[in-house]
């Protein structure tokens, strides 16, 4: 992991931040030029490293972590105590609950101050290009829903974070747990829709993330479950608090109903193979969350963090 964050891009705070981050992806073609910017050789590289940091990690391990980093949590606990503020509208809502929007509301109004809040000043001046990050990581407040977009919009919030020097701990070895916690509870109490869902033929209607860091928490020597647990419910149960990955599949069995090879037939035929080394999951992730229009399109690009220029090589 050293090795590999030593080659990682660093910015200066001191760079021309841009004041607001836009949308430049409208087509089939601005994906293809996407998957070639500096942006998304940026948010490759960023998963990479964290893929190599956790084979046998486990979500209760105690690890030391830095101020940035913690404010990144404690802000976290704040945004999960805002659900308990804004409790759902009562009455049937079958295409999700307005009062979300609320919640929604308030994350955008208040959350930039809370990143000035809870940051150094070092950081502010780049927080013009970090804050849309982190304001679109939780769902949309118009469309009622969450999907990979919103997961990969967080994803870029923390990469933009290891992009600026002096923040060198990784916020998924702390508590990968905290973020993906708050985006499941937000599903079931406003009864979100998933956006952009394949059906039934996706990975899984919310998420996509999970399932590359949890398999690698699992993908060293000496792993005591195998893919085939996912279909123990038992098992899944023991492990939920433990793995990413596990704790992924126990959110599914809460919200879907009849045989898990029906409603998650992805899922259910990758429990069949023998390790967790799954490099098919990276290129997985490439081609149907970077590289899918309904997706990507609402993805933001600013100056400095993440350009939509082309790579130099």
């Amino acid at each position: 992991m050293n090795e590999q964050l030593e080659n990682f891009d660093k910015i200066s705070p001191s760079e021309a931040f841009s004041s607001e981050c836009l949308k430049r992806i409208n087509s089939k073609n601005g994906v293809f030029e996407f998957q070639k910017s500096v942006a998304c050789i940026r948010i490759v590289h960023f998963i990479k490293i964290l893929n190599s940091a956790l084979p046998g990690t486990k979500l209760t391990d105690s690890l030391s972590i830095s101020e940035e980093i913690k404010g990144v949590l404690d802000i976290l606990d704040i945004l999960f105590s805002w659900i308990k503020e804004i409790p759902p509208e009562i009455g049937l809502k079958r295409f999700g609950n307005k009062a979300f929007q609320k919640w929604i509301y308030r994350l955008e109004n208040e959350g930039p101050e809370l990143l000035k809040k809870y940051f150094p000043a070092w950081i502010h001046p780049a927080l013009g290009e970090l804050s849309p990050y982190f304001t679109s990581g939780f769902g949309n407040g118009q469309r009622l829903d969450y999907g990979t977009g919103h997961e990969l919009s967080f994803a870029a919030f923390l990469c933009g974070l290891l992009l600026l020097p002096m923040i060198f701990d990784v916020f998924f070895l702390s508590d990968p747990s905290r973020y993906f916690e708050i985006a499941k509870t937000l599903i079931i109490t406003y009864n979100l829709e998933p956006a952009g869902s394949h059906g039934v033929w996706g990975l899984d209607d919310h998420f996509f993330l999970p399932y590359i860091f949890g398999s690698s928490q699992l993908s060293h020597l000496h792993v005591s479950v195998f893919p085939k647990d996912i279909l123990d419910k038992n098992i899944v149960k023991q492990q939920k608090d433990e793995n990413l990955y596990f704790g992924a599949i126990s959110f599914i069995n809460d919200v879907k109903q009849g045989p898990f090879f029906e409603h998650s037939p992805y899922l259910y035929d990758i429990s069949g193979v023998e390790s967790w080394k799954k490099k098919g999951m990276l290129k997985m992730y490439y081609a149907e969350v970077l590289g899918k229009l309904p997706v990507i399109q609402h993805f933001l690009f600013g100056n400095v963090i993440f350009p939509f220029d082309p790579v130099d090589h």
